[in-house]
């Protein structure tokens, strides 16, 4: 493959393969998926270096222009940054703010048709965190869902439209002794995944011109879920306890969405000071709370925190829960817990946005956890995916410095890892880190802009073994420590 490229002799040859690349594929004559051609045959293109040729790669990666396939090569951006437009750029803050930074800007979802600069939607690409499928009890499966096809005609025409009456009798139980929530069954409504039970709720909680407050930062697909059209996001910031509670805003609010056990993107935890504070601030406002609960199944180490659901005594907190890290993306089961005064709501928007029936999962993982085989499953996890982390914690701690300064390692499948400040942008780093085969990702440059303590690097370790953490996060560093400090902290 030729590229159109003229580069003078007289002028800095990376700068100019840079522009020239970005601007082929912003006007997308390179087109979206296309394979590009190797440092090496570029660099005989246009006889140049090729470490000019791959440091041009590696900055167009981390920008999001370009992205790496392990074994496959280099591509143009599938879902490129500056194609994704759904939220207003913020107002500047104000000044004077009490936590220091914007937590009280916002930014309105456009409807179709109104497209909009890019600024929380603009994210990773790559996400981190990722199960690792040989865990999976595939074996036990099989059995359960060989059992659940004998049964298939006998539930026929009495389906609930809530699901399973003895899947949620199961999860109400579940929630009981690994929770401590005392909620009924009747409390409990299945879903097709998180994503459909975060429009569910969003249909049930807000209107237009209703103001919800997200986490700063937060996943951008919970807040285009929860958004809808023309409701404003109030982004209030993290910090290494959570949710930063006395950066709440005043004035009307009708939904906050916190994911406690184990934040998304950071990993922290919600200190329990904070779950208190959460719950008076809601109960002043009248807002709801929705506590998404998803990864923290996997808990490593002693977290006793309780639940913002165990907490509440005002009926204001809808957890959301689900199998997605614990089983794997691949059983598209959630369920919500209800205050009761939700739940015929809940159920009538259900029916607008999914009716379906899932009856040989369900029939499945009933029997996986009222026999006792999920516990057993999740603290096979439990081991495994902690001496994983223990590699990543050990190989950072090994090649990058004494002690590394990380985030959100007691729970999930990452964690957030700050990284010296001469060693490279965060962008940069994730790229390099993915080009040895690691999970890693950056936040997004405007969040970092918002929050400059946050210059992080988020790392997933489930679906490596600890040999090939080792062995990748050493590579990773002699990259990262190859390449000259102006290169690395300019190539963001």
């Amino acid at each position: 493959m030729l590229i159109p490229l003229t580069l003078a002799r007289d002028q800095p040859l990376q700068q100019q393969l840079y522009d020239q690349l970005r601007g082929l594929i912003a006007s997308a004559r390179l087109r979206s998926g296309l394979r590009m051609p190797s440092t090496r045959v570029l660099a005989e293109q246009f006889a140049i270096s090729r470490n000019t040729v791959l440091l041009t790669y590696e900055r167009l990666v981390a920008e999001g222009y370009l992205e790496t396939l392990p074994a496959k090569g280099t591509f143009v951006g599938r879902r490129p940054a500056w194609r994704q437009a759904s939220l207003v750029e913020p107002q500047a803050p104000s000044e004077g703010s009490p936590c220091g930074g914007p937590p009280f800007e916002s930014a309105t979802f456009q409807g179709p048709g109104r497209a909009a600069p890019s600024t929380e939607a603009r994210v990773a690409e790559t996400r981190v965190g990722r199960p690792d499928p040989s865990l999976f009890p595939a074996g036990r499966w099989r059995a359960l869902m060989r059992g659940a096809l004998d049964r298939l005609g006998a539930q026929f025409g009495s389906e609930h439209p809530a699901g399973s009456p003895a899947l949620r009798n199961a999860i109400a139980g579940w929630l009981s002794t690994s929770r401590g929530l005392a909620v009924a069954s009747d409390q409990v409504i299945l879903v097709s995944g998180r994503q459909q039970a975060l429009h569910i709720i969003a249909r049930v909680a807000l209107r237009r011109g209703m103001r919800a407050v997200v986490e700063d930062p937060c996943d951008a697909n919970a807040a285009a879920a929860l958004a809808g059209e023309a409701v404003e996001l109030v982004r209030v910031p993290v910090d290494i306890d959570g949710l930063r509670t006395d950066c709440l805003p005043a004035g009307d609010v009708a939904l906050v969405h916190v994911t406690p056990e184990h934040q998304r993107p950071l990993g922290v935890t919600l200190a329990r000071g904070r779950r208190i504070a959460l719950l008076a601030w809601a109960e002043r406002i009248g807002a709801l709370v929705l506590e998404e609960d998803c990864e923290g199944e996997l808990r490593y180490g002693d977290m006793n925190v309780p639940s913002l659901m165990s907490l509440d005594t005002e009926g204001r907190v809808i957890m959301l829960g689900g199998f997605c890290t614990s089983l794997g993306p691949w059983l598209g089961l959630a369920y919500m817990v209800l205050p009761r005064r939700l739940i015929a709501a809940t159920l009538a928007a259900q029916r607008l946005i999914d009716d379906s029936r899932r009856f040989l999962e369900e029939t499945a993982l009933t029997e996986l956890l009222g026999s006792g085989g999920y516990a057993r499953h999740l603290h096979r996890l439990g081991k495994a995916y902690a001496s994983r982390r223990d590699a990543l914690l050990t190989a950072l701690r090994r090649h990058f410095g004494t002690p590394a300064t990380t985030w959100g390692e007691h729970a999930g499948l990452h964690l957030s890892w700050f990284p010296p400040a001469d060693t490279g942008s965060p962008g940069y780093l994730a790229a390099l880190a993915r080009r040895c085969g690691l999970e890693a990702a950056a936040l997004p440059a405007e969040t970092r802009g918002r929050l400059p303590l946050l210059q992080t690097v988020l790392l997933g370790f489930g679906a490596l073994s600890e040999p090939q953490i080792a062995s990748r996060v050493a590579q990773f560093a002699a990259l990262a420590q190859a390449t000259s400090p102006a290169v690395a902290l300019a190539a963001d």
